[in-house]
């Protein structure tokens, strides 16, 4: 097994052999990390396409059951999702458990509480103080004490009756973090992502007189996520109508430049044949000859299966042909962008690049996307579906996961496992697929916010299409030889799915999926709908 810090000497490796080339580092933070360099990382699109520097590894803690030990025996999957905590601890006359505990330096990029209110509150502890600098009441990470704006802080769909809420609010620390719950009698549904910097990293720690003069820069931050602008400059424009079985493809302009707006519209389409049509349009990209992204484009927006609205902060689709994505692309030399029609079915296809001049630096990625489908996969046999799998160097963006539930009712019991790297254990390990993609139960309706949301909803008791996005900010997750993402299939009633996924990242040229299915695979006849009355 790897271990943490020979990953730190790794990645730290890879950084002084990028410092002696000749071009400079791209930076996705400051020499000094602070809260506010830390907004500014959010919206930055320079920091966007480059292997972090200065360098970090991820982590998630949550309070998944620990009997989960043993990849393949039967308690992996074992299900008891809120009863995960590190120890006991005696603070002060109280007895708390302890929910998370780094050592620093490092930021907490990602929180998710959830379960009710009664009777419990969390504590933030920094730096080794001895009493709790942030005390938040009723178990509740909205009322932390600062305004968090609304880009910064979700609250999920049945926040009213379990004050589930998901807060990126940055939380930077120098030398350690520790988060208790000072009930110890509950059992807590608990998440936190961060980031683990190496040792001599200097990190500036939190303080809320830090985040109150900041309170201006959080909300226009706020803002840009929530309403992100469109790049509109320089835009490279080719339409044509694809009959069955043609392609339209567009050459951008040479030389060291980057995709800063992708748009690609569908129209002159039945409505019969719009669902299907959406997924049978292939979206190819290629970056100084070679091939980075291949996914159908309803799957590419974050759509899934139907190709219904979606608006975050990198994906949008208006759910009639319409479809943008916002993540920056840079290349060298040369590019092109190819939309493949495999259907027999006809459409007018518009493609439009916005094309900025871009600096190519040492440590610069090329962006990536990769597709695959299972179908008919069962769940309740201590089986996992693998989201896909990234072999060689890269940054984790986000991914989407489309599917049709044939199951009775609620399918996502299952939790992710990310493993990073040659671990033995994932050092990202959740609660289930909702906790993952931000929501405390199951959703009954479609929602979104910067980080992604639930595009496809059809029944309230789970049945049918669902489709979750999720795309990553400063929870970002580096890897240097491998990642692995896969979900456990877990249902309430037992049954079968049809899985589709699409996962985002950036990575150098030979960084690939390495079982992305066949385009053909989106030929699949989906399902009938299942509605039912809202």
């Amino acid at each position: 097994m790897r271990t943490t810090s020979l990953l730190y000497l790794y990645s730290l490796a890879t950084i002084l052999s990028l410092h002696s080339c000749k071009d400079p580092i791209c930076s996705s933070g400051r020499d000094f990390i602070t809260l506010e360099s830390l907004m500014e990382e959010m919206v930055s699109v320079e920091s966007e396409p480059c292997f972090p520097a200065p360098v970090f590894t991820t982590k998630h803690v949550s309070s998944y059951d620990r009997r989960s030990v043993i990849p393949g025996t039967p308690s992996w999957h074992a299900n008891r999702d809120n009863t995960g905590f590190v120890r006991y601890e005696a603070n002060n006359g109280r007895v708390e458990k302890v929910l998370f505990d780094e050592e620093g330096p490092g930021v907490i990029t990602r929180i998710l509480t959830t379960g009710g209110s009664d009777g419990a509150n969390l504590r933030i502890y920094f730096d080794g103080e001895k009493e709790a600098r942030i005390f938040i009441p009723a178990y509740d990470i909205s009322l932390f004490p600062l305004d968090i704006p609304e880009g910064l802080l979700y609250k999920h769909e049945h926040y009213s009756t379990t004050q589930g809420s998901s807060f990126y609010y940055p939380l930077p620390y120098a030398q350690s973090c520790k988060i208790t719950a000072d009930n110890v009698d509950r059992d807590y549904f608990f998440h936190a992502s961060c980031r683990k910097f190496l040792k001599e990293t200097k990190v500036q720690t939190f303080t809320l007189k830090d985040g109150e003069a900041l309170q201006g820069k959080a909300q226009k931050i706020s803002e840009q996520l929530m309403h992100p602008k469109n790049y509109a400059e320089n835009p490279e424009i080719k339409e044509s109508r694809l009959t069955a079985h043609s392609s339209l493809r567009m050459e951008l302009p040479d030389g060291e430049k980057a995709v800063r707006s992708l748009s690609i519209r569908v129209s002159e389409v039945g409505s019969a044949n719009y669902i299907s049509l959406m997924r049978s349009l292939i979206v190819k990209i290629s970056f100084d000859g070679v091939q980075t992204v291949c996914a159908p484009l309803s799957d590419l927006t974050g759509a899934g299966m139907g190709a219904p609205a979606v608006r975050s902060y990198y994906l949008e689709a208006d759910g009639k042909g319409y479809s943008e994505l916002r993540f920056v692309m840079p290349y060298r030399r040369k590019a092109h962008i190819e939309v493949e029609n495999i259907s027999e079915n006809s459409a007018n296809v518009k493609i439009e690049a916005c094309i900025s001049a871009w600096k190519w630096n040492a440590n610069t990625l090329y962006f990536h996307a990769g597709w695959k489908q299972e179908n008919g996969l069962e769940t309740n046999r201590g089986l996992d579906y693998n989201m896909g799998t990234l072999q060689g160097r890269g940054v984790f963006k986000g991914d989407m996961l489309s599917l049709y539930n044939h199951c009775p009712r609620w399918y996502g019991e299952g939790d992710e496992h990310i493993w990073i790297d040659n671990e033995e254990f994932p050092s990202h390990f959740g609660c289930g697929t909702e906790d993952y993609y931000n929501t405390t139960f199951a959703p009954i309706h479609p929602y979104f916010n910067p980080f992604g949301g639930a595009p496809r909803e059809d029944d309230e008791a789970s049945r049918g299409y669902n489709t979750f996005v999720r795309t990553r900010n400063l929870d970002i997750v580096p890897f240097n030889e491998r990642l692995q993402f896969d979900f456990e299939l877990i249902s309430w009633d037992g049954g079968q799915v049809d899985y589709a996924s699409t996962l985002f990242w950036y990575g150098d040229p030979e960084t690939k999926m390495t079982n992305i299915s066949d385009s053909k695979e989106a030929l699949y006849v989906l399902p009938p709908a299942i509605y039912t009355e809202k």
